[in-house]
């Protein structure tokens, strides 16, 4: 995943700046063996690291394996694999952490999230 190119585009949606507006969090995105910390700020993404993290500061984490995250990723998700919370229902992708903040900024997160879609 290139996540230069991620964040570029992601913070370039007129959509998302719109409809985002307000949403900060931290994120951890464990995809298979690889961790990323998502800092967004006002529905900007400020920073995309790379952990390993030993104690990694996020509100909330999202982990699943790395074909979970392959398939959501799809440009054409196959039936019932369109939303994050298909893959939260068969266990696939597990919900950690600060769950009224994931809830409160769940639209931003969606349409950030979206663009794993128009990258693979």
């Amino acid at each position: 995943m290139d996540w230069e190119r991620f964040k570029d585009q992601v913070n370039a949606d007129p959509v998302l700046a719109a409809q985002g507006a307000g949403s900060s969090f931290r994120l951890l995105l464990g995809w298979g063996n690889d961790q990323y910390q998502v800092t967004v700020h006002d529905a900007i993404v400020t920073s995309v690291k790379t952990g390993p993290f030993v104690m990694p500061q996020c509100d909330f984490a999202l982990t699943g394996r790395a074909d979970a995250w392959a398939r959501f990723s799809l440009a054409r998700p196959a039936p019932r694999e369109q939303d994050i919370f298909a893959f939260f229902r068969s266990g696939e992708i597990l919900l950690t952490g600060d769950t009224r903040k994931f809830y409160a900024h769940l639209m931003c997160l969606k349409l950030i999230l979206g663009h794993l879609r128009t990258l693979s």
